[in-house]
């Protein structure tokens, strides 16, 4: 999100989350995994105020400087999703989190949200406290694993191409190897670039990326990359998971 506010909207302490309720809405999306997003406890209060009618926001936050750095969000919409039983666990305030909520059949499903450091020498550890954490917590099995990786795994995910530091992006696949996850995107378009972020320095990465579960792929469609309604530096990355057996839900009259 590149925080709570932008100076092309009104000017309050959360301006962006009026866009937040509209995008979510508006786009029947069940949930948005949000980084970067600079919440205090007063601006989460104030979110729902305004907006607990429709959404559902569970978050965490930088424990240092709340209102300035990292943070990330789950947003529920509560027309589409099952909200009632959602939890979160904090692996890493401010930084990783995993949401649990009820599906089809009452089958739970466990979403990572991610918002990796940008500094490629914190990597290491990162990836291994979140492993670590994930164990210890006893999360169980992660359906997904979504957010902003500040990594990239392959050089066609950078423009120039280019190799990110080997200990990092190994840290990274260590953990994807042990939740059995995996950048089904890349795997089904192994030649395609695309990319979600751009820098002052003119080069392109694809940096914002959702992993599946591997038993997951057949259940994935309609992947998306796209430039959001909500002010930020980042494209909005999409799936649909539809996994068999859903009821269909027509367009109704």
């Amino acid at each position: 999100m590149k925080g709570r506010t932008s100076t092309h909207l009104e000017q309050n302490q959360i301006s962006k989350w009026t866009t937040v309720n509209q995008t979510v809405r508006d786009k029947k999306i069940g949930v948005l995994c949000l980084q970067e997003t600079h919440l205090t406890t007063d601006h989460h209060n104030q979110i729902d105020t305004l907006f607990s009618r429709h959404l559902r926001v569970l978050s965490t936050s930088d424990p240092i400087r709340p209102g300035n750095s990292a943070g990330i969000a789950f947003v529920l919409n509560k027309e589409i999703t099952n909200t009632m039983d959602a939890t979160m666990k904090v692996l890493i305030p401010g930084r990783a989190a995993v949401l649990s909520l009820k599906w089809h059949n009452n089958e739970t499903i466990n979403i990572m949200n991610i918002y990796a450091p940008n500094n490629a020498n914190e990597h290491r550890n990162f990836w291994e406290k979140i492993n670590s954490e994930w164990s210890r917590t006893h999360t169980g099995n992660i359906d997904f694993m979504v957010g902003d990786f500040n990594i990239t795994e392959e050089p066609i995910d950078r423009a120039p191409a280019r190799y990110d530091q080997e200990s990092a992006t190994e840290a990274l696949r260590e953990l994807r190897s042990t939740l059995n996850l995996q950048d089904t995107w890349r795997i089904e378009n192994p030649n395609r670039r695309m990319f979600t972020f751009s820098s002052n320095h003119n080069t392109l990465s694809r940096l914002d990326r959702i992993y599946t579960s591997t038993r997951h792929v057949e259940s994935m469609m309609d992947w998306d990359s796209h430039i959001s309604h909500i002010p930020t530096d980042h494209h909005m990355v999409s799936a649909r998971f539809a996994p068999p057996g859903l009821p269909h839900i027509g367009k109704g009259r």
